[in-house]
C-alpha cells in the first residue's frame, strides 16, 4: 500500500465518522417518512439531476422499470416528487422534487450544517481556508 492509499483510507474513515455524527438526526427525518433505502436513493438521485425521466432514474439506480414504477409511485404518494408527461413526448413521464421534498432537503441540510458548523468552529481561520479550498478543489473534481 502506498503512502497515499494510506492517507486515504485515513481520511475516508474520518470522513465517515464525522458523517456519522449527524446519521441519528437525519434518519429520524426520513422515518417520519417512511422512506425505504431505495426510495431515498431514488429521491436523492432526482435531487441531484433535476427533472429527470422515468427511465432515467431506473438506468442509474440499476432497477427494472416495474420496480421503479412502484418507488415511484410511493414517493409521489408521499408528495415528495412530482410526475408528469414531457411535452415533447407523451410517452415519457418526468420527475421533479415538490416542495415538500425540497423542505425535507432542507430539514436534513440544516441537521447536517449544525453538526458542521460546531466541527468547523473548533478550527483556526487558517485551517479553515485550506478545507474551503480543499472542498473547491474536490467539487470541481467531481464536474469533470
Amino acid at each position: 500500500m502506498t503512502e497515499r492509499d494510506r492517507l486515504r483510507e485515513e481520511i475516508g474513515a474520518v470522513w465517515l465518522r464525522l458523517m456519522a455524527v449527524s446519521l441519528p438526526e437525519q434518519t429520524s427525518s426520513l422515518l417520519d417518512y417512511e422512506l425505504t433505502l431505495q426510495q431515498v436513493r431514488a429521491f436523492a438521485f432526482i435531487y441531484a439531476q433535476g427533472e429527470t425521466p422515468i427511465s432515467r432514474l431506473g438506468e442509474a439506480l440499476g432497477i427494472k422499470p416495474n420496480v421503479t414504477t412502484g418507488i415511484i409511485q410511493r414517493l409521489v404518494d408521499r408528495s415528495l416528487i412530482a410526475r408528469r408527461e414531457d411535452p415533447d413526448d407523451r410517452r415519457i413521464r418526468l420527475l421533479t422534487v415538490t416542495a415538500a421534498g425540497l423542505a425535507l432537503v432542507d430539514e436534513l441540510s440544516g441537521i447536517v450544517l449544525a453538526k458542521g458548523v460546531g466541527l468547523l468552529d473548533g478550527l483556526s481561520d487558517e485551517q479553515l481556508l485550506q478545507l474551503r479550498d480543499i472542498f473547491a478543489a474536490m467539487e470541481l473534481r467531481q464536474e469533470d
